[in-house]
């Protein structure tokens, strides 16, 4: 049983080392730019080691936004309910303040493939199982105007330095979701 634990511990050790290295990477790297060579240095491992904890770099990337999606859904159950307002003042509250990764893979163009997957897992859509083709074509043009508006208000955000302060851009991103350029007061 010892031996067990111990074996545990240093499996928990290594894929730690490999999520935290990668995470602090992808804060100062491209997304298409990191290598298996490049992390495994970094976290001290061996290529091959690598290779017995993941199959790939996506995979670590899926892990760790799994975390955070986990974390997010701990902190803020309420947007599982699909309140659409509540769901924007909860993604810019968990993903505005000091997320910095998340605002890295947010607004990494390199990263766009896995941007609407972070959307839908803030929307819990994977759990919705709906064999209705007309609804779920429908839902599809819902999803991609959200994931084009919402992501695309958060990054420019970020790229303005967030000098709109946290609560206002909230505001502003709910009335332009919600109620498209008309519900915003210039």
């Amino acid at each position: 049983m010892k031996n067990e634990n111990k074996e545990d511990l240093r499996i928990q050790r290594t894929r730690n080392a490999i999520s935290k290295t990668f995470a602090e990477m992808l804060q100062n790297m491209n997304y298409e730019k990191i290598t298996i060579k490049q992390l495994a240095e970094l976290a001290n491992i061996n290529r091959k080691t690598f290779y017995l904890h993941y199959n790939s770099l996506d995979d670590v990337l899926e892990e760790l936004l799994q975390e955070r999606i986990d974390e997010y859904a701990r902190n803020f159950p309420s947007s599982a309910e699909q309140n659409l307002p509540r769901l924007i003042k909860d993604f810019f509250l968990y993903c505005g303040e000091e997320n910095v990764f998340l605002q890295h893979i947010i607004c990494d163009k390199s990263c766009s493939l896995i941007h609407a997957k972070i959307l839908r897992k803030f929307r819990n859509l994977e759990s919705k199982k709906n064999e209705n083709r007309e609804f779920k074509y429908r839902q599809n043009i819902i999803d991609a105007f959200l994931e084009t508006a919402l992501l695309g208000i958060f990054r420019q955000w970020v790229a303005d330095e967030k000098r709109i302060p946290l609560d206002d851009i909230i505001v502003l991103a709910t009335q332009l979701v919600c109620n498209g350029m008309h519900g915003v007061k210039t």
